[in-house]
């Protein structure tokens, strides 16, 4: 952050940070909103937060499936990995596959810290994408900064 002489701050993109933290409260709104009810989950998922890796044209299913700091054994339980952004379910992806996140495995991917993973796949059924896409993800308990979360007893 950088300070201005009014006392304002300026994120490491310029903007004044004082908005920043007004667009942020307002999208976790969103999440709110009278129409969304938050999901129950009747399969074993593992919920990820986006809101960091879900840039640009990068699509939301490699968001959601590329280096997570998880253990293998307990993701492999899994049946669906359910992409968050701002508390909303905004992807519903079925894996085939995990495997660490190196790259012999995932070459399209850059290289990363060692100990994360990643998976293969594609969306889940219809079914499935209906009863959790839209729906909002339960909050995060205080001081919470895990950017995975099991459900369902996954």
């Amino acid at each position: 952050m950088t300070h201005l002489h009014d006392g304002a701050e300026l994120d490491i993109f310029g903007k004044d940070a004082r908005s920043q933290s007004h667009l942020n409260n307002e999208d976790q709104m969103r999440a709110h909103d009278v129409g969304q009810t938050e999901a129950v989950f009747q399969d074993k998922v593992m919920l990820v937060e986006i809101y960091k890796s879900h840039v640009g044209e990068m699509s939301i299913y490699d968001a959601a499936r590329y280096a997570w700091r998880a253990n293998l054994r307990r993701a492999k339980k899994v049946d669906y990995v359910l992409a968050v952004k701002n508390r909303e379910i905004v992807g519903v992806f079925a894996p085939t596959e995990w495997l660490p996140a190196t790259p012999p495995n995932f070459p399209e991917h850059p290289d990363t810290t060692p100990g994360r993973i990643d998976f293969r796949g594609g969306e889940a059924p219809a079914e499935i994408q209906t009863r959790y896409l839209g729906r909002s993800a339960p909050a995060k308990k205080r001081g919470d900064q895990r950017e995975f979360h099991y459900y369902g007893g996954g």
